[in-house]
């Protein structure tokens, strides 16, 4: 039985062994870039919807009804995405940070881990500008400038990354005890 546990405990350990990287940084870029994006082009399309339901003659007697609707349903989007927005960048940065706090890594790495920054830094510039391409079109500046907290975000990605990754290898590098 004891040996069972052990064994058990032991599965459970390496099933749960996450470790907060770079490559967490990496994937955080992406999926923030992702969501930023979609979030932009479902919103564009609900606009567009409640402009044709507006326009259109055939919703006369129906059209205050719709059109409340569909503006109350933008609006109350439109908050609940800017604020979770906010909430899922920080909550993935404290995520990073608690799974670096339970790795330990010889201090020796530190030069690595600064290229390998500098690197995921310049790739972040790259997804910033993939963002601010798409939230810079004509068609897309006004459904942009809903979202003031995800464009802040987004624009400035390179910037919070870096201060992040200055964090997390101080938060993975300080575990390490000589001897």
């Amino acid at each position: 039985m004891i040996f069972y546990m052990g064994r058990r405990k032991k599965m459970l350990l390496q099933r749960f062994n996450k470790k907060g990287s770079l490559q967490d940084l990496f994937y955080i870029a992406i999926v923030l870039v992702l969501l930023a994006v979609s979030v932009l082009i479902g919103t564009k399309i609900a606009t567009e919807f409640h402009a044709g339901i507006s326009a259109n003659p055939t919703f006369v007697a129906d059209a205050p009804l719709a059109i409340t609707a569909t503006d109350n349903a933008i609006n109350n989007y439109t908050y609940a995405v800017n604020s979770g927005f906010l909430f899922i960048t920080i909550f993935f940065v404290i995520a990073t940070l608690t799974l670096a706090a339970l790795v330990r890594i010889h201090p020796i790495f530190i030069p690595i881990f600064l290229i390998a920054l500098i690197f995921l830094i310049f790739f972040c510039g790259i997804m910033s500008n993939i963002y601010s391409g798409v939230a810079e079109d004509d068609t897309m500046t006004s459904t942009a400038s809903r979202f003031a907290i995800m464009h802040s975000i987004m624009v400035a990605l390179p910037f919070i990354v870096g201060i992040i990754g200055i964090i997390l290898m101080v938060v993975m590098y300080k575990n390490y005890e000589i001897g």
